[in-house]
Order: C-alpha cells, then sequence, then structure tokens
C-alpha cells in the first residue's frame, strides 16, 4: 500500500503542473477462482454490501471503495474508473448464453460494458457528477491522474473516486483513491 502511494505521488509530480490531493487509498484483492457466491457472501459480511446481480470485478471496485469511504468519509462528487479489461466473468457468459441460443438478460448485457461498474459503484455512494471509465494498458495511474487533474480544474469544489482495476492469472485487485484540489 505504501508502495502505492509513492508511485502516485512521484507520478503526480511528474505528470502535472496542478497539486492534485490524495485524501486516503484503499486496495483489495481477491483470488481469481474464487466464486461469486463466496465473494458475495464475504463482502456482505466484512462490508455490508449486497452484492447480488454483480459480477466479481464491480463486487471489487465496490469493496475497494468501500473500504475508502471508511476511512475517509467524505461525499464522492464523481468517479473515474480504469481497467485493463471488462468483465470477464460476465462476457464469457453472455457469449455461452448466445452459442446456446438463450435470450440475453438486459442486466448481463449491460454488466459487461466497463462502465457498468462505475454506475453501480456511483449509485452506492450518490456520485451525480462525472462518471468515466476508461480502458488503459499501461501506465493507468497516471492517465487516472491526468483526467482527475483536468475535471479538478473545471471544478475546483469536487472529491473524485479514483479506481483502478488490475488483474492476473491469480488474483483481481482494485485500488481506490480520492483526490481533491489543491489551492
Amino acid at each position: 500500500m505504501q508502495l502505492w502511494s509513492q508511485k502516485l505521488s512521484q507520478q503526480r509530480t511528474e505528470s502535472t503542473a496542478m497539486p492534485i490531493n490524495i485524501i486516503a487509498q484503499s486496495e483489495f484483492t481477491h483470488a481469481r477462482d474464487i466464486t461469486n457466491k463466496i465473494l458475495r457472501a464475504e463482502l456482505k459480511q466484512a462490508f455490508g454490501i449486497n452484492g447480488r446481480r454483480l459480477d466479481n470485478f464491480t463486487l471489487a471496485g465496490l469493496a475497494a471503495a468501500t473500504k475508502l469511504h471508511l476511512n475517509a468519509q467524505r461525499p464522492i462528487t464523481g468517479l473515474i474508473g480504469c481497467a485493463e479489461y471488462f468483465s470477464v466473468e460476465l462476457l464469457q457468459s453472455l457469449l455461452l448464453d448466445i452459442d446456446a441460443a438463450n435470450p440475453i438478460r438486459p442486466l448481463d448485457f449491460v454488466a459487461t460494458v466497463g462502465n457498468a461498474a462505475n454506475y453501480y459503484i456511483a449509485k452506492e455512494f450518490n456520485v451525480t457528477g462525472l462518471n468515466l471509465f476508461i480502458g488503459s494498458s499501461d501506465n493507468s495511474e497516471a492517465k487516472l491522474l491526468q483526467l482527475a487533474e483536468t475535471e479538478l480544474m473545471a471544478n475546483q469544489h469536487q472529491t473524485l473516486l479514483l479506481l483502478n482495476w488490475h488483474e492476473d492469472s491469480n488474483q483481481r485487485r482494485c485500488k481506490a483513491s480520492l483526490v481533491d484540489y489543491v489551492a
């Protein structure tokens, strides 16, 4: 956690002229082979998250944001998410349904879009401002900070939630940062 914070601060210093205050950070990681049912039960017990109908990708983001919000209880006015991929499990499920000639459920279709995770998280935290999801394979933290700077320059009285998902063959991780403008 400390290494990630140092990396963000270094990237912010190297890539920006405008100061951004990193209010708080958190991270949530889970094993890739955990079932959705088990992950939902763990998150309900740990954070009170009702994750019914949410995929593991969204649940990881919701858990990271909830951990962050518990430590820094400030209203979130905007959300920027970033990942190298979209929801793998639901995309596979959608493709299997298509192959089996099953009707496509609207919620499954919507959840394959990267913004769906942001939608659910924004809804959970009553975010009414910016809600943006991008895909990025390189320098995702720096890109998130750059987008945050752009938004904060336009409206300096915001508190933005930045979510950054990473996945490898063993685990899925979502890092969350709460940032605002430093006058």
